[in-house]
């Protein structure tokens, strides 16, 4: 009677594994397969914030909603191959997936949620930092020493002011991810009449972000006189 429990309760254990289970796919920079099934919805976990492109051509054919670190993928018919942009909202980096939708089966069973995770590290680029060749002195005394900054190609102001102009007015294609720039909480009703207080201008925060000890605010001014 004890093995026979001990059986049923690991039997009654491993069905809700099945239940859940979740297909996993690497993000290594090659655009991930998705496949849909109309009427159907598929959860990707991407477990960041993200914001979705979606081709004008699929406005009512696919419904899609973000939260949490979810997307909600829902086709409202047969959708031929399509491309969407998944663009981190703290970073700007971009992945790729390719979705298309078919009608189900008769005994097809509901697709699986999918979770991305990320993949190899990739190579430096622009605003990244780059690797510090040490010198024969230098690699004596590594372990010694404690760990320094690493320097950047570029100089952060002009990597973080770039960034916060792309975010603000670039297309979201074309936005280029950062490592390590961040988005700061800033209130819209913050109050700027400091800001250029013999001047008949009105000053409305849009945004901020931060690169290493570097802040960039985006500030719109508008001319409040009568003259323009």
């Amino acid at each position: 009677m004890i093995r026979k429990s001990r059986a049923t309760l690991l039997l009654m254990l491993a069905l809700p594994a099945l239940a859940h289970a979740v297909e996993i796919l690497r993000w290594e920079r090659i655009p991930l397969a998705i496949p849909l099934t109309v009427g159907q919805e598929r959860i990707v976990f991407v477990d960041r914030n993200v914001r979705v492109g979606v081709p004008r051509d699929l406005q009512g054919k696919l419904r899609v909603q973000s939260t949490g670190g979810a997307l909600y993928l829902l086709a409202n018919e047969p959708i031929p191959p399509a491309r969407l942009r998944l663009q981190d909202a703290t970073n700007g980096e971009q992945m790729l997936i390719d979705i298309a939708a078919t009608e189900a089966a008769a005994d097809q069973q509901p697709r699986e949620p999918v979770r991305i995770v990320a993949g190899e590290p990739v190579a430096p680029h622009y605003g990244q930092p780059r690797e510090a060749q040490p010198s024969a002195a230098a690699k004596q005394t590594e372990q010694a020493e404690a760990p320094k900054a690493v320097p950047r190609e570029t100089p952060v102001p002009v990597v973080l002011t770039r960034y916060a102009a792309q975010m603000l007015y670039a297309p979201l294609r074309t936005v280029e991810p950062v490592d390590g720039v961040g988005q700061v909480r800033v209130k819209r009703q913050l109050d700027l009449t400091t800001l250029l207080p013999s001047l008949p201008i009105t000053a409305t925060a849009l945004g901020a972000w931060r690169l290493d000890d570097y802040y960039v605010t985006a500030v719109k001014l508008q001319n409040a006189s009568a003259q323009h």
